[in-house]
């Protein structure tokens, strides 16, 4: 059975799909980005806050495992690469709080650096399930 550091792992890694499948989609559809006050935006962020708040608990959780045969074995191999997409994320939903505000300047320079925070986070978070798996025993069956 997974650990509880692992379903919120997992459950935050879900999270962060369903969250960039809602502008993405709408953006598919709609043929044109959401604006900052409609309804596909206050899902994206309610999302997103919803996504943030499971990663800083899957990071509190895991606290007491870091002793653990896994966590050792997976080094800062596996601690640094999950750390940096705990970093990413706070700073992703606090460009993306301000990119809520209509009257916003440099609109264009926030949203390109809202994407890129979200593309490191990604990249970030699939470097440290690899590394977590990768550290052997109990870690390569609970995932990040």
């Amino acid at each position: 059975m997974p650990s509880l550091s692992t379903s919120c792992g997992w459950l935050a890694a879900c999270l962060i799909v369903a969250t960039a499948s809602v502008p993405l989609l709408h953006r598919l559809i709609a043929q044109r980005r959401a604006a900052p006050d409609s309804r596909v935006t206050q899902v994206h962020v309610a999302l997103g806050l919803a996504t943030a708040a499971m990663a800083m608990l899957h990071t509190l959780v895991i606290l007491p495992s870091l002793g653990s045969p896994a966590a050792v074995g997976g080094g800062s191999l596996a601690l640094g690469p999950g750390a940096l997409a705990v970093f990413l994320l706070m700073a992703h939903v606090g460009v993306g709080l301000q990119l809520r505000s209509p009257r916003l300047k440099d609109r264009a320079k926030k949203r390109r650096l809202h994407v890129l925070l979200a593309l490191g986070i990604a990249l970030a978070a699939a470097a440290h399930v690899v590394a977590v798996r990768r550290a052997g025993g109990a870690s390569a069956e609970q995932g990040p």
